[in-house]
């Protein structure tokens, strides 16, 4: 019953990944086509162990299956991947402590680098002199 219980907690959430990054359209076409070949695997009767045998011919289209999506996974953008699985939960903690859009990680979509620096006061606007090695011995020998 437990270890039911494990297996649907590890399951679940990786099928939804998947499906989620398939209806995602920052995913490539071709990366897409990843999952459908897992499919068209489990449904055809060519498998690299006939399904007659008893336990072997189900096993081999599970192990194939699972690593056909785990490619899917790997060869999906990264930060597409991260704000399917951190990246909603991040949003949530962000709305709740009203931070609101800001990204302190870094990462999801790579074209919006830039972003506004908060003015809650807890910056220091400065000014700066870039010193060579050069000046500052010149500096000593004049005094």
């Amino acid at each position: 019953m437990f270890r039911l219980l494990a297996i649907r907690s590890v399951v679940l959430p990786f099928l939804k990944l998947v499906w989620r990054l398939l209806l995602d359209r920052r995913v490539p076409v071709l990366t897409k086509i990843i999952p459908f070949l897992a499919i068209v695997y489990i449904v055809s009767p060519y498998d690299f162990i006939a399904d007659w045998r008893p336990v072997l011919g189900q096993f081999d289209d599970l192990i194939v299956t699972v690593l056909l999506l785990l490619l899917f996974i790997a060869a999906s953008p990264r930060h597409v991947v991260i704000d399917q699985t951190f990246g909603r939960k991040l949003r949530n903690m962000q709305d709740e402590q009203g931070m609101g859009s800001q990204n302190p990680f870094g990462f999801g979509n790579p074209e919006n680098k830039k972003q506004e620096d908060p003015k809650d006061g807890k910056t220091v606007e400065a000014e700066f002199k870039y010193v060579d090695d050069e000046e500052i011995k010149d500096g000593e020998e004049e005094k």
